[in-house]
């Protein structure tokens, strides 16, 4: 059954088939031919498992709160904000592009809204200041998926409930090394413009970052109220999705109007799309899970690692590894949810700290948002600016680069990663 399996995954994804038809054909595929006695609606409720548990629940509101954000005007505020703050320094528009992304992130935790949002006002503007198409494109594409790792991550999310580990611990685990990603780009950013000279902007006054920090209270108040209630215990994360839903509305709706009542349906139909697919996805990749663990992968898997008997840090190397060239070609939320319950049972018994491999899954998910073939945010990307695949991709190695050696970092020093959440949860 493995090898059917494995030659069906392959199969459809080099024909081209929508990644949810990559998860649930193989599956339907291989019920009648190896368990011809399982009736078929075990694979419904297999199905309908996998998108049960309640902090799922989470996912499609903070989806929508996004969605809301794209729409109205808090993206352009905390673009100015990041322009105020680092616009001057050298490659400072680039700076404002991934500050803009990490604040967004915080604020939405959706990779695509912050592409969307923040992509299309900078896009432009990066290219009208010198910097190559292929270059402003990778910016964004990498920067936008720091959003995985900012907390509220609906990638956290997911792996809370697969594997049982606390939401609150994984938001904070992936502070420092969605930060880090963030610097390592800038990094970057700052030598590529000394290289190609691109000019700095001017400096603002201290009365301009004033007025730009007063214009951005409104989503920086969002990040406090929403972290700050997490981790105070006023509410779950879950319960927190809700809140963040009326407070992107009382904002965008009731202060700066950029919203209208009437075209609130019209995002919220959008939002269900996006999450009916993402669901879909979980859905599919529970019962393929449940097919994989009948067919002894979980085992087989085991045994393999047990007999090259790597140490804690040699078994993060492999796990990572496997991780990075499944997410060439896999969908990040469908890598996670196949892989994970292979690898987790193996760590346990190693002693790795499930937060410390959720904040790496995550990094490497964030990683292989932008990695080629079928990196989700390239195809994001190849739609908003109307590029063709190449002309997006060409940008992308150096930044992939910047991501496996922050990967590295935070598999070595793991520490990086639990410091925060030991300090706030001990």
């Amino acid at each position: 059954m493995a090898l059917f399996l494995l030659i069906m995954l392959i199969i459809l994804l080099v024909v081209g088939f929508p990644m949810f038809m990559v998860m649930l054909l193989p599956t339907v595929s291989a019920m009648p031919i190896y368990l011809s006695n399982a009736p078929l609606f075990v694979l419904v409720q297999r199905t309908i498992a996998g998108i049960s548990p309640f902090p799922l629940v989470a996912v499609p509101l903070f989806i929508f709160a996004a969605d809301i954000m794209v729409k109205g005007e808090m993206a352009k505020r905390l673009t100015d904000l990041a322009e105020a703050l680092v616009g001057h320094l050298p490659g400072g528009l680039a700076h404002t592009t991934t500050l803009s992304c990490m604040i967004f992130g915080a604020v939405s935790g959706s990779t695509q809204a912050a592409v969307a949002a923040i992509g299309t006002t900078m896009h432009p503007w990066l290219i009208k200041h010198g910097y190559h198409q292929s270059f402003a494109t990778a910016l964004i594409i990498n920067a936008s998926d720091v959003a995985q790792l900012i907390p509220p991550s609906i990638f956290m999310i997911v792996f809370g409930v697969i594997s049982g580990a606390s939401v609150a611990a994984l938001f904070m685990a992936g502070l420092v090394p969605g930060i880090l990603l963030g610097l390592s780009f800038m990094a970057y950013s700052w030598f590529y413009a000394r290289k190609y000279k691109i000019p700095r902007m001017k400096r603002a006054s201290r009365g301009e970052i004033w007025k730009a920090i007063k214009r951005a209270s409104g989503p920086l108040g969002f990040v406090v109220i929403i972290i700050g209630g997490i981790y105070s215990g006023f509410f779950s994360p879950t319960e927190a999705s809700g809140v963040a839903v009326a407070y992107a509305l009382v904002l965008e709706v009731c202060f700066y109007r950029s919203i209208k009542v009437g075209e609130i349906p019209r995002v919220a139909l959008t939002s269900g799309i996006t999450h009916g697919m993402i669901f879909i996805l979980i859905g599919g990749a529970t019962a393929f899970i449940w097919l994989l663990t009948i067919a002894r992968i979980p085992y087989m898997a085991a045994q393999f690692i047990a007999s090259v008997n790597p140490s804690p840090l040699g078994l993060l190397f492999i796990i990572n590894g496997i991780f990075f060239i499944a997410l060439m070609f896999f969908n990040p939320i469908s890598a996670m949810l196949v892989l994970t319950p292979i690898f987790l049972p193996i760590t346990r018994s190693y002693g790795i700290n499930p937060v410390h491999l959720g904040a790496l899954i995550t990094l490497n998910a964030a990683i292989g948002s932008a990695t080629p073939p079928f990196g989700c945010d390239i195809f994001t990307a190849c739609a908003i600016f109307r590029l063709p695949f190449y002309e997006v991709i060409k940008g992308v190695p150096p930044f992939i680069m910047c991501g496996v050696i922050v990967l590295i970092i935070t598999m070595v020093f793991p520490d990086l990663v639990l410091f925060l959440p030991r300090l706030l949860f001990s």
